[in-house]
């Protein structure tokens, strides 16, 4: 024992009986120093007693003598076999064990960042909020506590539909990732805006265990477009009243007609990005009228054959004004200011469109500008009562409008009344 203790040794080979110590307590004295060490036990005993023993000993080999010399080689071949294999299993497991420690040290740095950089919400398979960052508590103003109890209920915004929920879950049941804008409300009652991502997760099963969403908040962003869009808008309004006030219409044509085709775009089904565009583009359908001369714009009475060939080109003036901006609000604005006066049936100006030919834009501002135009007094004409008004565009269905948008028109006609008594002159 005592030159065991002086050395280390791969492989230790021993009988059973010995003169000192028999070689079932040598093992076990070796063992308690080497927990690891591989025993070859050789003897000519067969007592099961000792092979229990070598058993729960846990000894590499037993040989029977005599023993032959290609078997010793064998045996001896094996053993060294399996002490390189535990050895490389060791390495490869402590190997793997700090790279573990490695990528869960990044991780957890990862997570740090996201997490000061971002909102960060964990939801279980059913879209219950099961954590949630302190990022996300500090911008919406509600605690932890408040959020796992009352989830998502709290934070949905009155301006996001319910459609947008549903896609989402759509999204994400199927395993896929969803990526949108979403407003949410403040516990205060104000509200943030973020861009989110939501992924599922899933185990090794190919199954979905939660889902993780990451959003940042561009509410500053959101705002500052707002500010910008709602700029152009009141300058698009200034500069179409600009050309009413010349023919001695009041501005207040262009904001009723502005709001009567933001909700004829709606009810048509317009993206929210197309019915804001109609909205802030549709007062400028008249802006080619700044190029119609003074005593043919203001006549009181009606207009010769050759003054009202005149006046009909102020849709291509308007055009030609708009036509070279790239950006898509005046873009919007030169296709209204030329197809206003579009007819369904292709007996309009200036290109006698027929149809769907004619931009759904410029379809609707038609049927806007009418209404308002028989509304209201001009200086050729007196106001139409309504009920000679509702006779007018039924009996012009397919021809000067489109019928779909008349049919829409007349199932709501309380709210463009309704429009009209707001912003009257």
């Amino acid at each position: 024992m005592q030159a065991y203790t002086q050395g280390v040794y791969e492989i230790v080979i021993t009988d059973i009986l010995m003169p000192e110590m028999n070689g079932v307590a040598m093992i076990k004295a070796m063992k308690d120093i080497t927990p690891t060490q591989c025993f070859i036990v050789t003897s000519a005993c067969e007592d099961s007693n000792y092979l229990l023993e070598l058993i729960n000993l846990s000894i590499s080999q037993f040989l029977l003598k005599p023993i032959q010399t290609e078997q010793i080689i064998q045996v001896l071949h094996i053993a060294a076999k399996n002490i390189y294999n535990e050895r490389k299993v060791k390495e490869f497991t402590e190997q793997l064990k700090q790279d573990l420690i490695h990528q869960t040290t990044l991780l957890e740095q990862y997570k740090e960042v996201v997490d000061l950089s971002s909102i960060v919400i964990k939801t279980d398979i059913h879209g219950n909020i099961v954590y949630a960052n302190d990022q996300f508590t500090q911008t919406s103003g509600y605690t932890y506590d408040e959020i796992l109890a009352h989830g998502h209920k709290l934070l949905r915004h009155h301006e996001m539909s319910s459609e947008v929920y549903e896609e989402l879950w759509r999204t994400i049941s199927s395993k896929k990732t969803w990526n949108g804008i979403i407003k949410n409300l403040k516990k205060d009652g104000s509200h943030y805006i973020t861009d989110t991502t939501i992924k599922p997760i899933l185990d090794e099963f190919n199954e979905i265990i939660d889902f993780i969403s990451i959003g940042n908040d561009v509410t500053e962003l959101y705002d500052l477009n707002e500010e910008i869009w709602q700029t152009q808008h009141e300058m698009l309004l200034i500069l179409g009243g600009v050309a009413e006030t010349r023919s001695n219409e009041t501005a207040n044509h262009v904001r009723r007609v502005a709001k009567y085709a933001q909700l004829l775009g709606e009810l048509y089904g317009l993206s929210e990005e197309e019915v804001r565009l109609l909205y802030s583009a549709s007062p400028m359908h008249d802006i080619g009228k700044i190029g119609i001369p003074d005593a043919i714009l203001l006549k009181p009475g009606k207009l010769d054959a050759d003054e009202y060939h005149i006046m009909k080109t102020h849709s291509q003036i308007g055009y030609d004004i708009l036509k070279n901006s790239t950006r898509p609000l005046l873009q919007a604005a030169s296709v209204i200011a030329k197809e206003h006066h579009e007819k369904w049936d292709g007996s309009g100006y200036p290109n006698a469109l027929v149809g769907e030919d004619i931009h759904i834009y410029g379809r609707v501002v038609a049927l806007t500008d009418v209404f308002d135009a028989l509304s209201c007094e001009r200086v050729y004409k007196k106001a139409w009562p309504m009920e000679k008004i509702i006779e007018f565009i039924l009996a012009e269905k397919g021809k000067h409008f489109d019928p779909h948008l008349v049919e829409l028109f007349m199932q709501h006609l309380d709210k463009f009344i309704a429009i009209a008594a707001q912003y009257k002159d």
